[in-house]
């Protein structure tokens, strides 16, 4: 009966997971509100999460806000360039479907944009996870972030599934969007955890 209530218990720890869960999304909504801060709010989140996996997670604001100032120069070029990839990838997309072409090159031009898009997408995974992680130039963020993505393909699908769940949970309860987004970030930190590992060592 001790153990029950016994705060450091696996049961409690858990818990105490999930309501720094809670309040971390808040916070990720919040500064990512601007929209040009996202890149930074999603580095600090995937900070905390990150060392969520790893047992490792201290206070939730003085963690958010050190990761938010920390990286937020880097994660905001990142953001731009992932914005401008695709707005490049729609306005392409865009021309192809009203350009005037013969259907069948048409129906070519648009399978590759759409298999670039899938490409662009499962690399945007890893991106502010690998910068919240390790200190590296933008160029060879950019650059794991597709090896990674392709190189574990399994894990990358996996990854989506769990926060295409996480926007049909906002479908029906849209005020908990920020949550369900921050428990998909952290069930994908120990999917993270396990591909980063392949890789580089931790620092």
């Amino acid at each position: 009966m001790n153990y029950l209530f016994d705060p450091e218990n696996r049961f409690w720890s858990f818990m105490n997971k999930i309501m720094d869960v809670f309040f971390i999304g808040i916070l990720w909504f919040v500064f990512s509100l601007p929209v040009v801060t996202a890149g930074a709010a999603l580095t600090a989140l995937y900070q905390f999460t990150l060392k969520q996996a790893d047992d490792e997670e201290g206070y939730v604001w003085r963690s958010f806000r050190r990761a938010f100032v920390k990286n937020f120069r880097q994660s905001t070029v990142l953001w731009l360039i992932l914005l401008a990839a695709w707005a490049f990838l729609a306005a392409d997309i865009y021309a192809c479907l009203h350009m005037e072409l013969p259907g069948m090159w048409r129906t070519l031009c648009f399978g590759v944009l759409v298999c670039l898009g899938a490409l662009l997408l499962l690399t945007s995974l890893y991106i502010f996870p690998l910068v919240s992680r390790y200190d590296r130039p933008v160029p060879i963020i950019l650059k794991h972030s597709f090896i990674m993505a392709v190189g574990n393909l399994h894990v990358s699908v996996t990854v989506l599934v769990v926060y295409i769940a996480a926007a049909a949970l906002t479908w029906f309860i849209p005020l908990l969007f920020p949550v369900f987004a921050a428990l998909g970030a952290f069930v994908s930190s120990y999917l993270f955890r396990y591909v980063f590992s392949r890789y580089w060592q931790d620092q």
